[in-house]
């Protein structure tokens, strides 16, 4: 069951959002209870063996971080194997079902044997409810005092809005809001503020990423037609649909979560204006890079044993957070790069600083300078030509789209990338407008236009968080005057629209990019 479908929208949605909040009325633990088996029904419903390889791994982690503060084990040293066990159980389980084939197949390819690949189906949203159980037991071990009950795990592990994609909380920002009563009754203001979210999201994913879509897709998969202009489309095209597909997941993650009165984690904060790779990845998958930071950085002695050991620590997390993305080369040659750029700008930083460790006075530029500017420019294009090797099939198919780039030639477009896209109704009510006639002169030259137009909103434009703040304070200044009223009326009209639209474009329901990582 996709966000993006008819039975989510029309169904499930507005049926555990009822029952949630109608059963919250006389249990609390009941309106949980609900909402638990709510969220295994969205599991099951894609596949029932999903569901019975989560519930037994709910279980049996439940069970050891029972144990991890549990009476019977007082000693640290116990505590500690416990937590160990109970990572190694998590880690081992992901590596069978996610690692297995690729595994065998490089043993296969190393040593010339001939095992049997094993092709075992991937567990919806395993890697993400893997790091969350981690994060759980470590958590457990560090704080003697944490507990929660086996329903408000399992809640939280199997917590719809977020198991699929993240947003990848804590269960220390999760739980106690379960526990807060006065969560449990409906909040307009809430609601309101999470549709909105929710909308934005949705348009993300269906209007704008899925378009996009249409050009990266037909240009892989007739990559012997593209030439340099064309590679060059498709590394940027490529950029802003993974952006607005996984950022729109988010959103919708979120806004859900307010539907039910909880407060998920932001997952993105406009990471295309980054001005280092540092800054990057503090604004893109911000849930992601928090995990790593707390559970292998900080643990492999982060930057307390000298500089080359906090390099190698850094580098060894971007290989792990490739590995991690999927089980292919090409994603831990991502991940390398990204490791590789961090340690270049923590090694520039670093020098830079003075001998009492600060950064000279004037080092840090405004972000309006033309040298920001320039900082921008040069993450923006890194960034873009790492994501190649998340795209391609693999790294040779990666490194042929950079090759071309270079010898491809500047030919025009390829007609795999532009035609599938003018198909899409809404580009060709754009091209029905086009009275220059300019794409009958450039075949389509519609393509990069439109994706330089998202690349500026990127860049410039106020992202999902911001806007929805603004409609929630508009909310809030309805409560003491009616001089927000008319701004408000407005955009709930943009944005029913907006939903309307999504809506009505759900004929080609798609799958989100990170669905299977």
């Amino acid at each position: 069951m996709l966000f993006n479908s008819y039975v989510f929208i029309f169904l499930m949605l507005p049926l555990s959002i009822a029952g949630y909040y109608l059963i919250n009325k006389f249990s609390h633990k009941g309106g949980q209870l609900f909402l638990l088996f709510g969220s295994f029904f969205f599991i099951g419903y894609m596949n029932i063996i999903y569901l019975l390889i989560l519930i037994p791994s709910i279980l049996i982690n439940y069970l050891i971080g029972h144990l991890i503060n549990g009476p019977c084990h007082p000693y640290d040293k116990k505590r500690k194997l416990l937590m160990i066990t109970g990572v190694v159980f998590d880690v081992l389980l992901l590596a069978i079902f996610k690692y297995s084939g690729f595994f065998i197949d490089n043993v296969n390819s190393i040593f010339k044997t001939d095992f049997v690949t094993i092709n075992l189906i991937l567990p919806l949203g395993i890697s993400f409810y893997t790091f969350k159980q981690i994060s759980c037991l470590v958590d457990y071990y560090r704080d003697k005092e944490l507990s929660c009950s086996i329903l408000e795990y399992a809640l939280y592990i199997s917590f719809y809005p977020q198991f699929v994609q993240g947003p990848i909380t804590l269960q220390s920002e999760f739980i106690p809001q379960l526990r807060d009563e006065s969560r449990k009754a409906w909040d307009s203001e809430y609601a309101s503020s999470g549709l909105y979210r929710f909308t934005l999201g949705l348009a993300k994913k269906v209007i704008i990423a899925d378009t996009i879509a249409r050009a990266v897709d037909g240009g892989y998969g007739e990559l012997s037609e593209v030439r340099a202009f064309g590679a060059l489309v498709l590394i940027l095209g490529y950029t802003l649909q993974i952006y607005f597909d996984f950022s729109g997941y988010s959103d919708m993650a979120v806004g859900l979560g307010l539907m039910f009165h909880i407060d998920l984690p932001e997952n993105f904060d406009s990471p295309y204006k980054a001005r280092s790779i540092d800054e990057f990845w503090d604004r893109w998958h911000i849930t992601l890079t928090r995990f790593f930071t707390r559970y292998v950085y900080i643990p492999l002695g982060g930057s307390r044993k000298g500089a080359v050991r906090t390099y190698i620590n850094v580098f060894i997390v971007f290989l792990i957070s490739g590995l991690w993305h999927g089980a292919e080369w090409s994603f831990i040659l991502w991940g390398a790069m990204h490791g590789a750029a961090m340690l270049i700008s923590r090694a520039i930083r670093d020098a830079r600083r003075t001998g009492d460790g600060h950064v000279p006075e004037g080092a840090v530029e405004d972000r309006g300078s033309f040298v920001t500017m320039i900082k921008t420019v040069v993450v923006f294009v890194f960034i873009n030509l790492a994501w190649v090797f998340f795209r391609a099939r693999n790294t040779a198919q990666a490194l042929d789209v950079i090759r071309k780039l270079f010898t491809g030639g500047w030919s025009g477009l390829a007609e795999s990338i532009y035609e599938p896209f003018g198909k899409v109704v809404e580009i060709s009510w754009i091209l029905h407008l086009d009275v220059l006639k300019l794409n009958d002169r450039i075949n389509g030259i519609i393509v990069p236009i439109i994706f330089l137009v998202l690349t500026a909103i990127c860049l410039f434009a106020p992202n999902s968080r911001e806007l929805t703040a603004k409609w929630h304070n508009r909310l809030k200044d309805i409560e003491s005057s009616n001089k927000a009223g008319a701004a408000v009326i407005v955009s709930g009209a943009a944005i029913a629209i907006l939903f309307a639209w999504c809506v009505i474009s759900f004929g080609g329901v798609t799958e989100y990019i990170y669905w299977n990582f």
